[in-house]
């Protein structure tokens, strides 16, 4: 079961409010300041200069808007998206990191959540998975 809340995280994510606002998620965003690591397709581990932590982002474009999730606290208790996506957005603006199309498919949906670490119950991938990591146990 996902421990993150399930229904604004597929909406796509409005950074132009975030910047229009002046928020605090869009001033601490400085990808000259930040560690941009990409994973995947949609994936992307960020470390703020101001942040202790490794955060595991997910961020695509989904029929010319932003959609994208984080791990983190701001990202899960607050409306808008975090430091972190703000930041991905600005390293985007600056061609610092291309993101990556999304179709908006279920698959796609799953990657962007594995990326950020969250695990759904019931994903038909599990079995898939499971069954490699047995497989792998078995073999000397």
């Amino acid at each position: 079961m996902s421990t993150f809340p399930q229904p604004s995280d597929v909406e796509p994510v409005d950074f132009q409010a975030e910047r229009d606002d002046r928020t605090e998620s869009w001033a601490r965003a400085h990808p000259d300041d930040a560690l941009i690591e990409p994973f995947g397709r949609f994936g992307y581990k960020v470390t703020l200069r101001d942040g202790e932590d490794v955060h595991y982002c997910a961020l695509g474009i989904d029929d010319s808007e932003y959609v994208g999730r984080c791990d983190c606290k701001g990202w899960q208790y607050h409306d808008g998206p975090c430091a972190h996506l703000c930041t991905l957005r600005k390293a985007t603006f600056l061609g610092r990191i291309d993101v990556a199309e999304t179709d908006g498919s279920p698959d796609d949906e799953l990657e962007m959540r594995q990326a950020t670490g969250e695990a759904l119950e019931g994903n038909p991938h599990d079995t898939d998975i499971e069954r490699v990591q047995q497989d792998r146990e078995v073999q000397p």
